[in-house]
């Protein structure tokens, strides 16, 4: 085996993923044992309990293995024994590439948490191996830890709340990393998406926004203001958008966006939101470099009643017969529609005729061109 490369046995064992003959294989050959090392370590889960602090304290006893995990996903502890375990292995991992924090279901509070797990987190957000972080369901998160997330390429926030206390946001804008921010996702209802974006969008650090190039909001109507600040903070760098119908009431001039993403709900009557034809129109205006529009369309869970037809809409007036004067949108390659279900438990291929009609129906001036394309989204149960 020694006479054939490195490579092959990377390969195989890449297709493997089986932890029982990971294990099996990594006791082969020295070929096979980085490989097989690097497939099962690589990515570490930990949960709470009994499991958690046994893979934490097989990576403590073997300290060598840390060395391979590159992505880790945790859900914040509760009790002493699973801080440790978690602040142990936080404060190990060197080559940390994606790290995914999860509070419990509906939030956890940063409070409750014992310091060795949030100093321990906090320490980590430092690693400059780390491109991806996601945050999720937290409350009273100080805000060092947003912070130092904006020395971070990719970060997602999901339903975190922020411990406010100004003078604290003084003092931390007036110290904090060089940004690297390059696509950030807010995701989030309610009254936490103020303070963040107040964070974010502070005059005393404005390099916040200043190189995202990748955005994506998913906020709910009565915050879209917010939404739209953040927007036009990062439009001198941005290439990339993607928001829920609600938060394009009102759009900047994007001049260097090549792709749009727009997301909208449509309910059991399958009529889109009122003011759907209002602010797609706004992308021809406010996106001049567009080449992909992706609309999104979640749908309500089928209900017991026959199915109904999609209600006959006005042809868009960006797409309508019009369009191939080629006045507005002049690089636009492709509007790909896409059916998904909002609902996990019903099978919407049934439907998907209907939408593509639909679709069609009111982009006429894209009939024959190639642009448009229709795809259904329907996951297996």
């Amino acid at each position: 085996m020694a006479l054939l490369p490195q490579e092959l046995f990377d390969a195989i064992i890449d297709e493997i993923h089986d932890k029982k003959t990971l294990k099996s294989c990594a006791l082969v050959a020295t070929s096979f044992l980085r490989p097989s090392r690097w497939k099962l370590f690589r990515k570490v889960r930990l949960g709470l309990g009994r499991h958690s602090r046994d893979t934490a304290a097989a990576l403590a006893e073997s300290p060598h293995l840390v060395s391979y995990i590159c992505d880790l996903v945790i859900l914040m502890p509760s009790t002493v024994p699973d801080s440790v375990a978690v602040a142990g292995l936080l404060r190990s991992v060197q080559n940390i590439e994606s790290l995914l924090v999860f509070g419990r279901a509906p939030s956890v509070n940063w409070n409750s948490v014992e310091h060795e797990a949030c100093s321990a987190l906090l320490d980590c957000l430092s690693r400059p191996s780390l491109r991806f972080l996601h945050l999720s369901s937290m409350q009273g998160v100080p805000a060092a830890l947003i912070s130092a997330a904006t020395a971070i390429p990719v970060v997602s926030f999901f339903h975190i709340r922020m411990d406010v206390q100004e003078e604290i946001f003084e003092q931390l804008h007036a110290s904090a990393p060089a940004p690297r921010l390059r696509h950030l996702t807010l995701g989030d209802t309610g009254p936490a998406v103020p303070l963040i974006c107040d964070f974010l969008l502070h005059p005393r650090k404005p390099a916040y926004t200043q190189q995202i190039e990748r955005l994506t909001i998913c906020i709910d109507q009565d915050n879209a203001s917010y939404g739209g600040r953040i927007i036009a903070a990062c439009a001198a760098t941005l290439k990339y958008l993607a928001v829920s119908l609600e938060n394009i009431t009102q759009l900047p001039l994007l001049p260097f966006v090549l792709e749009v993403e727009i997301k909208v709900w449509v309910g059991y009557d399958r009529r889109l939101p009122a003011l759907f034809s209002q602010n797609i129109s706004q992308i021809a205006s406010s996106l001049p470099l567009a080449e992909t529009i992706t609309l999104v369309v979640f749908i309500e869970p089928i209900h017991p009643d026959p199915e109904v037809d999609w209600p006959d809409e006005a042809p868009l007036p960006i797409f309508g017969p019009p369009f191939m004067d080629r006045t507005q949108l002049l690089h636009l390659r492709q509007v790909h529609c896409i059916l998904r279900r909002e609902g996990p438990f019903d099978d919407i291929s049934a439907l998907f005729d209907r939408f593509v009609l639909a679709m069609e129906s009111m982009m006429p001036g894209l009939q024959g061109t190639g642009i448009l394309r229709c795809t259904l989204d329907n996951p297996q149960r």
